[in-house]
């Protein structure tokens, strides 16, 4: 069968980052993979099916070591060779390397060390509601992003890694540049934010040494077991928990506050039923995944997805997680809004997961982390601003670009001003 291409894929483009799926759809459509031309001139697989997604995460033959060269060349720089440390991540490797970095950190989002963290999330969220409550009086419009999405996970992926909370925007701004398509920003951005990542990170690992505490940071600087980390990949590992330590969490949280005020009944029907929650979770991690895409993959040889598309080896290939919770073959009517689906049923039988965290040897390790904050801070932040409104047209709020995180870069409310007497 011939390769069949949509038209240029822009991840930099205002209208596609604000609602890729009908781009997705048109892709799925197409069958278990299409080959696309991208806006830096290359071309990549997207995978966006759901059932294709999970056997692209699951087989070995998508390796997730990122080839040389991979992507729009960069000439040598210390802004490259600061992104090369910082990428050598676990989610840039495969077993056995994988294994034992995974195994390192895995410890510390055990089920019981997430679940001991409920206390801190529930005292840190009922701060940010009263600061925003008080910064919302006489009508007053506040970006809920900037005062409570991205503050709340930020504070408590600091705490796990022993983080100083003077240091938080910087973080953030640094970690939103890395993030984004170097079309998305100014000439030398990224370059600028890898670079200064870098140094941080490498100030921080000094400073762990010399006064370590009781954050994951200071014992994964300390462990001088067989198999601990090397420099570099203390480096790499720092970056990579802090992005993906907050960047979910803050996009769930202002997804699932959007979804909310522009669905005002399953709002409702959530206060009424606090057992409800769980379900408007998981639901925004369905509907509105905050991982967009997973990290990119690369065939190690030639693979036969089905349907006469054959993937040839070294290439490009992006497992959609987007695409693939919004597949209709897994999710009946799957662009709507509905937490019920997420609600067991009658006879028992449990919903249909979604891979808003992936599948397979690199399912996010932080996830039960992510589901405890938004759990906890969303009821919370409602019965504090039972008023709470969105100030601006939802169908214009800016969203994040790129392929890989998704979510509203602002979100402007207010809240609804008292009915007067009589």
């Amino acid at each position: 069968m011939p390769e069949r291409t949509d038209p240029v894929l822009d991840p930099a483009d205002p209208g596609f980052a604000r609602c890729p799926y009908p781009y997705y759809a048109r892709l799925r459509e197409q069958g278990p993979a299409a080959r696309v031309a991208l806006a830096n001139g290359t071309h990549a697989w997207l995978v966006t099916g759901y059932e294709h997604v999970r056997a692209v995460l699951a087989d070995p033959r998508f390796s997730n070591v990122p080839p040389r060269g991979a992507g729009r060349p960069r000439p040598d720089s210390p802004a490259q060779r600061a992104r090369d440390c910082l990428a050598r991540h676990m989610l840039n490797s495969d077993a056995p390397d994988h294994t034992r970095l995974r195994r390192l950190t895995s410890a510390a989002f055990s089920p019981r060390r997430v679940d001991a963290l409920r206390p801190r999330i529930e005292k840190l969220t009922t701060e940010l509601v009263a600061e925003t409550a008080a910064r919302l009086e006489n009508g007053a419009v506040v970006d809920l992003v900037d005062a409570f999405a991205f503050p709340l996970p930020v504070l408590v992926i600091g705490e796990v890694l022993g983080l100083p909370e003077a240091d938080r925007d910087d973080l953030r701004e640094w970690t939103y540049r890395v993030g984004s398509p170097v079309d998305a920003l100014p000439a030398g951005a990224v370059e600028e934010a890898w670079t200064r990542l870098h140094a941080y990170f490498t100030d921080l690992i000094g400073h762990k040494r010399r006064e370590p505490g009781e954050d994951l940071f200071s014992a994964l600087v300390h462990d001088a077991t067989e198999g601990g980390l090397d420099d570099g990949e203390l480096l790499s590992m720092a970056f990579l928990l802090l992005f993906a330590g907050y960047e979910t969490t803050m996009n769930l949280l202002a997804s699932a506050v959007l979804l909310l005020l522009t669905h005002p009944g399953e709002l409702a029907a959530a206060r009424r039923d606090a057992a409800r929650w769980t379900a408007v979770v998981e639901e925004t991690l369905r509907h509105a995944s905050p991982l967009e895409g997973t990290t990119w993959r690369r065939t190690t040889q030639e693979v036969d997805l089905g349907d006469g598309v054959r993937i040839p080896a070294g290439a490009s290939v992006l497992a959609v997680l987007a695409a693939a919770n919004r597949d209709p073959a897994r999710f009946p009517d799957p662009d709507a809004f509905r937490p019920d689906r997420q609600l067991p049923a009658a006879d028992g039988t449990r919903p249909a997961p979604h891979l808003a965290f992936g599948y397979g040897p690199h399912f996010c390790v932080g996830s039960r982390l992510a589901r405890l904050e938004a759990a906890v801070a969303l009821p919370l932040l409602f019965d504090a601003l039972p008023g709470l409104r969105l100030a601006e047209d939802p169908a214009t709020l800016p969203y994040r670009p790129g392929l890989l995180v998704r979510g509203p870069r602002r979100l402007p409310v207010r809240t609804a001003r008292p009915e007067p007497a009589g």
